[in-house]
């Protein structure tokens, strides 16, 4: 029985490819990647604002260096110092500049029939 698991598990694998054997598990509370640096990155960026801010944005180093140094420059960020690097590094490995599924974030756009007409203007003279 062992020897099947094993095989199967060996068969799964093989067919998802070997870039998804590091996939890392999503902590249920902050819904950030709980790969290596997830840690630092939830109590930097939830001191301040939830970490759905941080899931819905992707980009790559130069991106979050930009975004985290507007924090630091106006709303209130302390300096990173030594954890500019791992912050940076976690960011920009895990939440990437990558295509979007508009899908997970809000529904498709209407289609022409499902929106409402135009509003009428109001008469002149009514207030």
């Amino acid at each position: 029985m062992r020897a099947h698991v094993n095989k199967l598990i060996m068969c799964g694998l093989l067919f998802t490819g070997a870039s998804f054997a590091a996939e890392y598990p999503v902590d249920p509370q902050s819904g950030l990647i709980m790969a290596p640096g997830w840690e630092l990155v939830n109590y930097q960026c939830n001191a301040c604002h939830t970490s759905m801010i941080v899931t819905q944005n992707r980009g790559d180093k130069a991106f979050w260096k930009e975004t985290l140094q507007w924090m630091v420059d106006t709303q209130g960020l302390w300096d990173l110092s030594d954890t500019w690097e791992p912050t940076l590094s976690y960011l920009s490995t895990y939440y990437g500049q990558a295509e979007m599924d508009m899908t997970l974030f809000r529904r498709l756009p209407l289609d022409a029939s499902q929106l409402r007409p135009p509003a009428k203007p109001a008469a002149k003279g009514s207030q």
